[in-house]
């Protein structure tokens, strides 16, 4: 605003000037005599108050107050005026629209010469706004301290350097600290003395950079017990940016946590359940498999038998013997199935093949199956199917359990397997969809159909018998192979089974993987590529890492973990460790995977590695030098194919079994001898090895489990013989997977089994393999633990 100066040559204001001041005023103007008569308003006035100086005469303001407040303002009015006294109020007056509005109303008395109140000029200026903010701010204020007191959080506030200061009512309340004890850095002296220096570093540094406060620790009650605590506190800001203060709070989680404690004990419970009823599974197959190995062997040899002696009028009780049999067999194997499914163990073995010669095998394989009820099966094969990566093994008993189902359900009705390939979601799908025209299902049968142990209703399972396993195994193959299984079905008329499949394999879960572990490597080797003692630890059990590391680093190891396969392999060629614990069972890629990997790196294949796994039987053999697997019960096909590998072309050729089963070995010398082998016989593994002294066979068919030496030391021993390298198949009544086939000879440089071997073993053959491997000296704090370790 321009400065302006007043002429001496201006007239004085007048009158006129002085009444447009006063309509110029933005408030509401007026004037009353010595006895407080209001004579004069202002234009503001009545263009807010839409009335007329006519209205106005004889106390007219009367008129324009609101009911509930006339009495008490006109009454203050008087009581001022009659003292003389400046006067102040608030209250509400009407406009032309009805309305009400506060006002905040001023007077001040004039004098004349005589000291008499000639005069009173007064205002009324709005404050409805002003009166509804201050009214909202008080409701806000209200409402967050009823918010406070109802919280069950300890609610408090400091300033801006980050000291607590009083009053904090609800921290004094909580901990029971006086105003002086908790007073700037003292509420520290109530955090437990073990969570004190991170807390107080943490708020430190969150003061320092200004950004949100959040840690847990545990906070003493006023009844000396310790809570574990949420602690958030953000800081409040000013308009320039500025800290003005910070506030924050303390949720009490103790109940939290005792109830994840909790769900982790059970979790842990429920593992050991999981991982001992798997136990029991794959024990159980041995036992129960031995015997089957016998009814199986025996009816296909008696029916060959039969046929040469011209007696085939008894083929058919003897097959449906075998046939018996064979079902039992596959019920053990769906137990098994579901077992590994539940462990997370299920694994594929992706191989590509020709989608058109999987299904003409999957049709002969379910002949006798789909004529047992007079059945009619028919193919409807799209064009252009070519072929899949992916695992053939599970596709094939997938497909063959709904084509077993469908036989199963209708009776000289009509079955179809239709299959398509088709393009969608950037890649080729295969479409595999079983049709029949047997009972159909409900919708509410169809909803629990896919459960395990479960089938459509009480009356199916005893009319047409069944484990329920099926279709849940077969769910859980197609899912695992990155596709899914669906069902339609019209009750009465017949069900349709769709299984969807992409036509290669999907890697997405090793991609996302491997991404994650190009990130842990870049953190884990930046800096560290120097280092040469560092150990590697491959597991999934997050226990058995922590159990193996914290020991390993306690004598004086630098550990590195992996939780999966494909984290250990990338680590492993990232940083070169001394050595690798490695665990077989796993998901994404098992162990078996990873020690191929790194044998075949040059970079890496002189590390040794000592494998840790719960599976004790077939790994160790791999170690220990197998030839093949068979297992029983033996598929004789197989078994002659084997046989026909080894043996020799310049003579003839000579097997020695080892088994303590005397109808095992005989089944097995009597198809052997009509295949023309020359045949020897041990029932356990020291009398394998005396019968070696003997003479040297060309092939060892080999039993694990025997009495006076089992086929683990009738290996161990073997291969320590100057004449021990004769191929040696081994015969097992357990499950093995196709990465195990694929792990066949001599790979690991030591294999210790969980739970067979304390921590200190396992630190002595740790030094064996530093001694072995690297013939520099040691660094000294390695040299030194191995000095210390017990020899």
């Amino acid at each position: 605003m321009e400065n302006t100066t007043v002429s001496a040559h201006a007239a004085p204001p007048s009158e006129a000037d002085f009444r447009n001041l006063a309509d110029a005023l933005p408030q509401l103007a007026w004037i009353a005599d010595g006895a407080g008569n209001l004579f004069w308003y202002n234009r503001r006035w009545y263009d807010y108050t839409g009335t007329t100086p006519a209205e106005m005469a004889d106390a007219g303001w009367r008129k324009l107050h609101h009911p509930d407040h006339l009495e008490r303002a006109a009454a203050r009015f008087s009581a001022c005026i009659a003292a003389g006294q400046s006067w102040q109020d608030t209250f509400p007056l009407r406009g032309k629209d009805g309305r009400y509005r506060w006002f905040l109303s001023l007077a001040e008395p004039v004098r004349g010469p005589d000291g008499t109140v000639e005069r009173w000029y007064g205002t009324n200026t709005d404050v409805t706004e002003t009166r509804e903010a201050q009214e909202a701010l008080r409701l806000s204020e209200e409402r967050f301290r009823a918010l406070i007191d109802a919280s069950a959080a300890v609610i408090w506030n400091t300033t801006a350097e980050g000291e607590l200061m009083p009053p904090q009512p609800r921290w004094a309340a909580y901990t029971g600290q006086s105003e002086e004890a908790y007073q700037g850095w003292g509420w520290v002296d109530a955090v437990h003395p073990e969570d004190r220096a991170r807390a107080a570093e943490v708020w430190a540094e969150c003061v320092e950079q200004v950004r949100p406060y959040a840690v847990e620790y545990r906070l003493r009650r006023h009844d000396g017990e310790w809570r574990d605590t949420e602690v958030r506190g953000v800081p409040v800001l000013a308009e320039d940016g500025a800290i003005r203060e910070w506030v924050g709070l303390n949720i009490d989680i103790t109940v939290r946590k005792e109830a994840e404690a909790e769900a982790e004990r059970a979790r842990a419970a429920a593992e050991a359940a999981n991982l001992a009823k798997s136990q029991f599974l794959a024990n159980m197959s041995h036992e129960l498999r031995t015997p089957l190995s016998a009814v199986i062997g025996y009816s296909e040899m008696l029916g060959e038998e039969l046929e040469d002696l011209g007696q085939a009028e008894l083929l058919p009780d003897l097959r449906k013997i075998e046939s018996s049999a064979r079902h039992l067999l596959g019920l053990i194997n769906d137990v098994l199935d579901i077992s590994k499914i539940e462990a997370g163990r299920m694994t594929l073995a992706a191989e590509t093949f020709d989608v058109a010669s999987l299904v003409d095998d999957v049709s002969a394989a379910t002949q006798s199956l789909i004529a047992k009820k007079r059945n009619r099966f028919r193919l409807d094969l799209g064009p252009d199917l070519g072929a899949m990566h992916q695992d053939q093994l599970k596709l094939r008993q997938s497909l063959i359990n709904l084509i077993g189902n469908a036989a199963k359900f209708s009776e000289d009705g009509d079955i179809a397997l239709t299959v398509r390939r088709s393009r969608g979601e950037g890649a080729d799908w295969l479409t595999f969809a079983v049709s029949d025209t047997g009972i159909g299902l409900t919708e509410e049968q169809m909803g629990r159909l896919f459960e395990r142990f479960s089938q459509a209703d009480e009356s199916t399972t005893r009319q047409f018998g069944g484990t329920g396993l099926g279709l849940a195994i077969t769910r859980a193959f197609c899912e695992r192979m990155g596709g899914a299984i669906d069902v339609a079905s019209t009750y009465g008329k017949g069900a349709t089974f769709t299984i969807r499949l992409p036509a290669e394999l999907a890697l997405h879960e090793e991609e996302e993987a491997a991404e994650s572990v190009a990130a842990r490597v870049h953190e884990i080797t930046e800096g560290e590529a120097h280092l040469h003692d560092v150990v590697l630890l491959v597991d999934d059990d997050p226990a058995a890492r922590d159990l193996l590391q914290r020991f390993l680093e306690r004598e004086g190891f630098r550990v590195r973990t992996a939780n999966d396969g494909r984290a250990g392999l990338t680590l492993a060629r990232a940083l070169k460790p001394r050595a690798i614990l490695l665990d077989i069972e796993m998901p994404r890629m098992d162990g078996w995977a990873v020690l191929h990997a790194i044998r075949t790196d040059p970079d890496i294949a002189e590390t040794p590695v000592i494998i840790t796994s719960v599976v004790n039987e077939f790994s160790l053999a791999h170690v220990l030098g197998a030839t093949d697997y068979l297992v029983k019960p033996v598929d004789w096909g197989a078994l002659k194919e084997a046989m026909e590998r080894y043996r020799p072309t310049e003579h003839e050729g000579s097997v020695l079994i080892v088994d303590d089963d005397p109808d095992a070995r005989e089944r097995m010398r009597r198809t052997l001898q009509r295949e023309g082998w020359q045949v020897r016989e041990a029932e356990n593994g020291a009398q394998g090895l005396d019968s070696l002294d003997a003479a040297r066979p060309s092939l060892i068919l080999l039993d694990l489990m025997m009495p006076v030496m089992d086929g683990f030391a009738f290996l161990r021993a073997l291969r320590g013989r100057p004449d021990g390298n004769v191929p040696v198949v081994v015969l097992t009544a357990k499950e093995i997977t196709p990465s195990e086939k694929e792990s066949l000879g001599r790979q690991a440089d030591r294999l210790i089994v969980k739970g067979s071997m304390s921590l200190a073993e396992i630190g002595r053959q740790l030094r064996d393999l530093y001694a072995r491997t690297d013939r520099t000296p040691l660094p000294g704090e390695i040299q030194g633990l191995i000095e210390r370790l017990p020899s």
